[in-house]
């Protein structure tokens, strides 16, 4: 069985107007961009693994939608360890609306939208080292003391991946990002000052 070290698990919540098609097709491209898509395969490598739609004949619910994405992302050359990528899609109160954008009639969806994103790092996704008959015994070994370095800078870039798309659905929905105010320091500036 394949050790799996607990990377980042994130959300990002939206309630309004917005194209769902278009979210979909770009989070697939930022996906095909970090390496978690090959732009070759396509949908192929694409593993959605469950989707799941319920229409409601209650008018206030419309309709709810699950959409579950499985990624892994392996480097060349290194079969010992990859990187999963999880991303949930949990659409409820959906209503196709019609929006104008630009003098033109666009076709959106207006609700609320919930975007689960975790990561982990799963050590020998095949079970090679634990159906061997000699490197079993040494997995342990191998993932706690000699692989120790790699293993933390693996999941950090696991945790990095899992940051940028959470940025890039924000990104997406326009939703403000926290960031502190700049206001006026106590103190003067003790830096180059342009004349008046």
């Amino acid at each position: 069985m394949s050790v799996k070290i607990k990377g980042l698990k994130t959300r990002v919540k939206y309630f309004g107007i917005f194209d769902f098609k278009q979210i979909y097709r770009d989070v697939k491209e930022k996906l095909q961009d970090i390496g978690y898509l090959n732009s070759k395969e396509g949908a192929k490598n694409m593993m959605e693994t469950y989707y799941s739609e319920k229409r409601s004949s209650d008018p206030r619910e419309a309709k709810t939608m699950w959409l579950w994405w499985r990624m892994p992302k392996r480097e060349e050359g290194s079969p010992f360890y990859e990187q999963r990528l999880g991303i949930d899609f949990h659409l409820r109160y959906i209503k196709d609306v019609e929006v104008m954008l630009d003098g033109e009639k666009k076709r959106a969806q207006q609700g609320e939208i919930e975007v689960w994103i975790n990561g982990d790092l799963i050590i020998d996704p095949d079970d090679e080292w634990k159906n061997h008959w000699l490197m079993n015994h040494f997995l342990d070994f191998m993932i706690r003391r000699v692989w120790r370095k790699q293993r933390e800078s693996r999941k950090n870039s696991t945790i990095t991946d899992v940051l940028k798309m959470q940025a890039f659905v924000k990104e997406s929905f326009e939703v403000l990002h926290f960031m502190p105010l700049k206001g006026e320091s106590f103190y003067d500036s003790m830096g180059y000052k342009p004349r008046p």
